[in-house]
């Protein structure tokens, strides 16, 4: 709009407008030189209100015209911080899209890095739900492979009864969450364990009382030579070592072959001094 021509115009209207009245004012009252001066009066003050108006909607153009511009530049940076924003969303829409199509959890632990920067309260609330739906599952994953691997490994044991086979079981069973079936693992390894305590209890009862039936014969054996030997009187020529418990009957007995020197002596003497036979002869 030209406000030049505008205030121009509106001037000239108001001048017409109150000239006319004045005038009609004139006619009626008749022609009064104070009348005359202030309408004159009254002219220069409109005429100057006028000027004033013009002048405070020059003012207002020009700082309409600044507004504009620097109204520009807000939206201008609005925009940067719009583009930034909705890339962060973007982005963290992509990575939950992903870690549904393939539940791992390196894709699961990248999800919830990208959501976490959403400033959006309404949409990192949804992609979150959408993280804990696959975050169960991923759990679930885990801990029917943890009860598989234990079950493998509580097998194992309990058809190859060995101490080894105990811990890693025992381990594989500690990885499951579930109380009821980890209970039920650990019956099974403590039965079996139960069952190599008693075997291995057996086994030295066994071994000891092999150990004692040996030394009972070794010790019979002396007593029986050791008494036919003071009945007989022998003087048979036998062959001892300073080292040795045996006694052998050749000096050439493969008992000696081991020895730096021999002796010889009597059976009878040697029974007597506690020597047995050697186990070669």
């Amino acid at each position: 709009m030209d406000f030049k021509k505008f205030f121009k115009d509106k001037k000239n209207i108001a001048l017409t407008v109150l000239s006319v009245l004045l005038i009609g004012s004139f006619s009626a009252q008749g022609s009064k030189d104070h009348e005359l001066t202030l309408a004159e009066t009254k002219i220069e003050q409109l005429s100057r209100e006028i000027d004033d108006t013009k002048s405070d909607l020059i003012d207002s153009q020009d700082e309409l015209s600044d507004f504009k511009e620097e109204n520009a530049k807000y939206i201008e940076i609005g925009k940067k911080g719009y583009q930034k924003v909705k890339a962060i969303e973007d982005e963290a829409l992509a990575a939950v899209t992903k870690l549904e199509n393939d539940q791992t959890q390196a894709n699961l632990d990248a999800a919830t890095n990208k959501v976490n920067a959403v400033t959006d309260s309404k949409l990192k609330e949804k992609l979150q739900k959408r993280i804990a739906t696959v975050k169960t599952a991923i759990e679930a994953k885990k801990q029917q492979e943890a009860i598989n691997a234990a079950e493998t490994a509580v097998k194992k044991l309990e058809s190859d009864q060995k101490r080894e086979n105990v811990d890693d079981a025992k381990n594989k069973v500690n990885a499951v969450s579930d109380s009821a079936k980890k209970e039920a693992f650990n019956n099974r390894i403590n039965a079996v364990v139960s069952a190599i305590d008693a075997k291995e209890a057996e086994a030295a009862k066994q071994a000891e009382e092999a150990k004692k039936a040996q030394e009972a014969e070794a010790a019979r054996q002396a007593q029986e030579q050791a008494a036919a030997a003071a009945q007989q009187g022998d003087a048979t020529t036998v062959y001892i070592t300073n080292t040795g418990r045996r006694y052998h009957l050749s000096p050439y007995c493969r008992g000696l072959n081991r020895s730096n020197s021999t002796t010889p002596t009597t059976l009878s003497n040697a029974i007597a001094a506690g020597y047995t036979r050697c186990k070669f002869e």
